[in-house]
């Protein structure tokens, strides 16, 4: 229990870090947070920066919450596939993300109709898919959203999607943003969504964030594409589905541990100019 309300406070804590200005003056806090420290483990070489905001990364942050140690992880809700803009333009797209993930093509296709025909407005199938008819059978039937996404755990009610399969994926999609995936966050196989991006330029995407860091500038990008030969016209309809520029929706996970113990709380913020607001929570 203790595990848990330390890992919730390193969370909230972790929203008013998102919130400084850089080159923030560090003072000195009171309550139950003790010591702050950017975790070192990874590379011993790079400087403090307790002084400046907390950022989306892969390297956790690490803060003490009364006699706990918590690592914090930020993430960026852009780096996942939004389901809530699937097309029928993407739809292929979607389809493939979902067989790199060892799903059979058709329990792919089913999934991505399902998710489709929950959606739109109308009760006509796509060819795999799933409207009204169907749920009206199930032992505890209820009716389509014919609607947006509110929650990830929604997805759950989509034909096709068991919880194994949900837990699979849930990771690598949200309901959350403008749908453009950023370069700088997303994994390979969220990468391979977008139709014009095969698995060389995927890797070559990654390869550059582990040696130069966060890809900073359009331009940046298009030097990668340009070596592939993606330019002009090409390079900007795949800007259509892509950006380099964080989003106002992060996910914060603290993992909290004490001996072998450990325990999680991690919550869904949107960031805006002047606050941070939970929009969603997930205790263990």
């Amino acid at each position: 229990m203790k595990n848990v309300y330390a890992a919730r406070g390193a969370c909230i804590y972790a929203t008013q870090m998102l919130m400084l200005p850089k080159k923030h003056e560090k003072e000195t806090k009171g309550g139950k947070i003790k010591k702050l420290k950017k975790n070192r483990d990874r590379d011993a070489s790079k400087k403090d920066r307790n002084s400046d905001p907390w950022t989306p990364s892969s390297d956790p942050y690490s803060v003490q919450v009364g006699d706990r140690n918590c690592d914090v992880f930020i993430s960026d809700e852009s780096g996942k596939i939004n389901v809530n803009k699937l097309t029928e333009d993407t739809r292929d797209s979607f389809i493939k993300f979902l067989i790199a993930y060892k799903l059979e093509e058709l329990a792919a296709q089913t999934i991505t109709d399902s998710i489709l025909d929950w959606l739109d407005e109308d009760d006509l199938h796509h060819v795999n898919g799933a409207e009204k008819d169907y749920y009206a059978t199930l032992p505890e039937p209820y009716e389509p959203k014919n609607g947006s996404f509110e929650s990830i755990e929604e997805l759950t009610l989509i034909k096709g999607i068991t919880p194994q399969i949900f837990e699979l994926l849930r990771d690598h999609l949200t309901i959350y943003g403008s749908g453009k995936i950023n370069v700088n966050f997303a994994s390979k196989e969220v990468l391979l969504c977008v139709s014009a991006i095969t698995e060389e330029i995927a890797k070559a995407i990654i390869y550059y964030r582990g040696k130069k860091g966060k890809i900073a500038k359009i331009d940046d990008l298009k030097e990668i594409f340009r070596y592939f030969g993606i330019i002009g016209a090409d390079f900007q309809k795949i800007m259509n589905y892509l950006t380099v520029y964080d989003s106002n929706y992060m996910t914060i996970n603290s993992i909290s541990s004490s001996d072998k113990i450990k325990n999680s709380y991690k919550i869904v913020v949107f960031k805006s100019v002047d606050h941070c607001r939970s929009i969603a929570a997930y205790p263990e």
